[in-house]
């Protein structure tokens, strides 16, 4: 069937790459640094478990974006609005709940280990009292830079700082988790790990709600691919968009073994707790590869991480623009080719503002007057997007598996198999923490 969507035959495979490394870019942030990091210094290497779990049992889920996108030439939300307005009204009731937390919550984890990689900076602030006040000026800083930088450089800017960021990050984790393998390794054997990771619900479902990244982001990646073609003037194909993702999804789970190894590792059974400022929290995170690579670590990765959380930081910003500003599109029934905002659109420019100053909102109301903590903070958007889960991941089924693709196009048995035990695991993780919760 010749529709327009078939697959250009002299577009090469390697004009795809962008996509999937801006959503590794969304996704290893808070997840990682933070969640898989407390995750591994609670409960050893039997935090895997929760990791590499909620990882495999998501990825159809998240593959349905860049499918959907690649195969019709729209977007996910495009796919929900076909599904009916009860659809439209879930993402963005879900929206709503974590758009301006989300925002707060990965600055200011950006924010921290931009005061630890620069201790200076602290005497450039001396007028700001340290603490919440201080970290959330700069986390107000780096979100004005994040606004000026996508609407000049949009994109391209956001692909090619993720080009350079990645696979940097990649191979100091890889490195960091090779030289922690014993220690970690031994936790194994550790009663206390046991006990709790048998017992502490509350943290099991914040890394699962955002491991590797909320089920949400897949609207993002479906803009992201539709981006990246109408950028390049080029339709690459659906196989070569699919190992764009496949690739930075598959590095997204190594880097959460990673980072989970870490904490395991090196904070595990030592009387080693988490800071509960950013500040703090973010020197932990670095100096837990220098002890496992060396002292010349700490500036590299120190460099890297404070890049790659304010890459999240960039992506989230972008992403939530785009799919604020696609949603106002398609409720007023714009035409197809119109429905995907781009950095110059009134819609993408006002979502963007708002989103910021929401972000900010929480950032002085809560961070700054000490009323939550940056962990409380976090705890709460992805216990958010948690629950969330199963519902996400009956729409996108109902988008790749649904009467908009003929059956030819669809994703083949495999695919619909992996897709009915995401529905089914995200729905059973969030029965097990609900009845949990009521019990207690």
């Amino acid at each position: 069937m010749d529709d327009g969507r078939s697959e250009p035959r002299n577009a090469p495979w390697w004009r795809a790459f962008g996509p999937g490394l801006i959503f590794a870019g969304a996704a290893v942030g808070v997840s990682h640094l933070v969640q898989s990091t407390r995750g591994g210094a609670e409960f050893g290497l039997y935090a895997l478990i929760v990791v590499v779990g909620s990882c495999l049992i998501k990825w159809p889920a998240f593959r349905a974006g860049p499918f959907y996108a690649a195969t019709t030439g729209r977007s996910l939300l495009e796919g929900y609005r076909r599904r009916g307005l009860w659809a439209m009204g879930v993402f963005g009731v879900l929206t709503l709940l974590i758009w301006f937390t989300t925002l707060a919550a990965v600055t200011v984890v950006s924010a921290g280990l931009l005061l630890a990689l620069v201790p200076g900076l602290g005497g450039l602030l001396s007028w700001v009292e340290p603490g919440g006040p201080r970290v959330a000026v700069v986390s107000a800083v780096l979100l004005v830079l994040t606004t000026m930088g996508l609407v000049t450089g949009g994109y391209r800017w956001l692909e090619r700082a993720m080009k350079i960021v990645m696979p940097l990050l990649f191979l100091l984790t890889v490195a960091a988790m090779v030289a922690v393998l014993p220690d970690a390794w031994s936790t194994l054997d550790s009663a206390p790990a046991r006990e709790a990771f048998t017992g502490d619900r509350s943290l099991i479902a914040a890394i699962i709600g955002w491991m590797p990244a909320p089920i949400d982001i897949a609207v993002w990646t479906s803009l992201w691919t539709l981006a990246k073609r109408g950028r390049d003037r080029t339709d690459v194909g659906r196989r070569a968009a699919l190992l764009d993702f496949d690739s930075g999804y598959l590095a997204t789970m190594i880097l959460a073994i990673g980072f989970t190894m870490l904490g395991a590792g090196v904070m595990h059974d030592r009387g080693l707790a988490f800071a509960k400022s950013s500040p703090a929290f973010a020197a932990q995170v670095v100096d837990l590869f220098a002890e496992s690579l060396g002292a010349w670590a700490w500036p590299v990765i120190a460099v890297a991480a404070f890049l790659t959380m304010f890459s999240t930081t960039v992506t989230c910003v972008d992403g939530f623009s785009r799919a604020v500003g696609a949603y106002t599109r398609i409720l007023r029934r714009a035409a197809p080719t119109e429905a995907h905002p781009d950095r110059r659109s009134f819609e993408y420019r006002a979502a963007m503002l708002v989103g910021v100053a929401g972000a900010m909102a929480v950032l002085f109301g809560g961070i700054a007057s000490d009323r939550f903590s940056f962990t409380s903070l976090i705890d709460l958007v992805t216990i958010t997007s948690f629950l969330a889960a199963p519902i996400l991941a009956i729409m996108n089924h109902r988008c790749v598996f649904g009467p908009d693709l003929e059956e030819s196009e669809r994703p083949g048995r495999f695919w619909w198999v992996w897709s009915w035990v995401c529905i089914l695991g995200t729905t059973g993780f969030a029965a097990f923490y609900v009845v949990g919760r009521i019990s207690t």
